[in-house]
């Protein structure tokens, strides 16, 4: 008797089962404006994936890098930055002004963050994700806003 309702509940799951799938969200598009505030996350360059910290001064259009957190896998010192970025539809340009800790090393300078980078994904309004370069010269950053 088991054995039939095992059957007939197979049956009612198979033909309940609705097999159109919804489309996912849109592809990024652009033009993007970036809401102003802090972005913490993670960039990975060289196969190392290094924490990172960019605030953003939407109204002077400059950015400042600091460190995240911790010691543990952090950008080095000597690669933060200071400096103005611009926004050209799904293009995102960081242009320096100065290094943030110039007395610290930058052992991996590859990390610096200026340089033209595109932007690959928008996430909730609050994250984007953005890089450049392809192969082992790729670097991508993931960031979330944490706060205005």
């Amino acid at each position: 008797m088991k054995k039939y309702y095992l059957i007939i509940l197979f049956v009612f799951l198979i033909t309940g089962c609705d097999n159109d799938i919804e489309p996912g969200p849109e592809p990024f598009k652009g033009p993007y404006r970036i809401p102003g505030g802090c972005y913490m996350g993670n960039v990975i360059v060289k196969g190392q994936k290094l924490w990172t910290e960019i605030c953003f001064d939407t109204v002077a259009h400059k950015y400042v890098e600091w460190p995240s957190g911790g010691i543990m896998y952090q950008k080095d010192m000597g690669c933060l930055s200071v400096g103005r970025y611009s926004i050209d539809s799904f293009r995102f340009t960081f242009t320096l002004d100065s290094l943030k800790f110039k007395f610290f090393p930058c052992f991996l300078p590859e990390s610096k963050l200026p340089g033209e980078y595109i932007i690959t994904n928008i996430v909730d309004g609050d994250s984007v994700i953005f890089e450049k370069g392809t192969g082992e010269n790729r670097i991508i950053y993931f960031m979330k806003k944490v706060y205005p």
